[in-house]
């Protein structure tokens, strides 16, 4: 274990539920201490070894539930926000189960695991409403941008990178490229008007909001009738998508991701899900077909880059086809009429992989 980076201690988790349009979405809200960073540490001064964000603080972390290893954590945080460090929201869905025992462990610099924290038990019947952390003492402002925030998911293969970027001879894709009015693969969005209408981006709160673009089997397109072609159903005239095969009795798998741009602010997410074991991709793909936690999570916050790929074991380890979704979302977006919500409507972009588990 490294002796340069901190032991994550002391956890504390509660469960809380926020809106997102008409759905209740409900999740662990996970607190921790790190280094001299206490948990809901969050008036000035910063943390004594804080130094304007570069404390050795863990950037990597497993959720496990139930003793289960169920998601591997990126952790990235801007110099002014220390809150962004040790704390983590878990998505548990619409209807959380009664009951989650609930531990952490960092992976370190050298790629060892620094031991458990306590574990702590939370009861579904507990949940209360989700309050956003007051901003920290000098958070700046998030700057507008023009720049394009576009991308998708490389590997494993999404829809749009085999049917729109690499033009697959597959007969599938020839199909969505006919029935698609967009040739923008790395921009699978709910378009500008839908965003204007119900932002995306919740800004007193501070959280996304995507599961209300969903409804029937449009996950892959978002609803946006320019990408229908990305939820044509695998059939006998059409054959499947072309799959990417994972072996999920590898060690860890690495994902990768194709940026056209790289967002930079601490609002800024990817999240990956998994469909459960009894979906079958003949009858398309819905939001219920998901399984509502996400086995890989990404915060953004830092000024730069830091990669394009995750190096993680949280991959569930079956057997058989799946799909794989990835959101990558944040505040951005088309700017709102009269400033509103921080200025922008907020925005996300989703990549639909699908899958051959070995």
């Amino acid at each position: 274990m490294s002796n340069t980076q901190p032991t994550p201690s002391g956890l504390r988790a509660d469960m809380k539920h926020r809106a997102d349009g008409k759905h209740q979405m409900y999740g662990l809200h996970l607190r921790w201490q790190i280094g001299d960073n206490q948990p809901d540490h969050g008036t000035w001064p910063p943390p004594a070894d804080w130094n304007d964000g570069t404390a050795p603080y863990p950037h990597v972390y497993e959720v496990w539930i139930n003793d289960e290893a169920r998601q591997t954590v990126f952790l990235h945080w801007p110099s002014w926000d220390w809150s962004l460090s040790n704390a983590h929201w878990v998505d548990l869905g619409e209807e959380p189960g009664d009951r989650y025992v609930v531990k952490i462990r960092a992976r370190t610099s050298d790629g060892q695991f620094t031991p458990f924290t306590n574990e702590v038990t939370v009861n579904g019947s507990e949940a209360v409403n989700w309050t956003a952390p007051a901003p920290r003492h000098d958070a700046p402002a998030a700057p507008a941008s023009a720049d394009p925030r576009h991308g998708t998911a490389n590997h494993p293969r999404s829809r749009a990178a085999a049917a729109i970027r690499d033009l697959d001879s597959s007969p599938i894709c020839v199909e969505a490229r006919k029935l698609n009015t967009s040739t923008d693969w790395h921009e699978v969005l709910p378009g500008a008007e839908r965003m204007l209408a119900d932002y995306p981006w919740n800004h007193q709160e501070r959280y996304l909001e995507y599961r209300k673009f969903f409804d029937g089997s449009n996950v892959a397109s978002t609803g946006n009738p320019a990408y229908s072609g990305l939820d044509l159903a695998p059939d006998d005239r059409l054959g499947d998508w072309p799959l990417t095969e994972l072996d999920t009795s590898a060690a860890t798998q690495t994902f990768t991701y194709d940026y056209m741009a790289y967002h930079t602010g601490e609002t800024w997410s990817h999240r990956w899900f998994i469909t459960r074991e009894e979906w079958s991709p003949d009858n398309g793909l819905t939001w219920e077909d998901l399984d509502p936690t996400p086995f890989l999570v990404e915060t953004h916050g830092s000024t730069e880059e830091e990669s394009t790929s995750w190096e993680f074991a949280t991959l569930p380890r079956r057997l058989g086809r799946a799909a794989l979704v990835e959101v990558w979302g944040g505040h951005g977006g088309p700017h709102t009429p009269n400033g509103e919500n921080g200025g922008n409507t907020g925005e996300f972009f989703l990549s639909t992989c699908d899958v051959v588990l070995r």
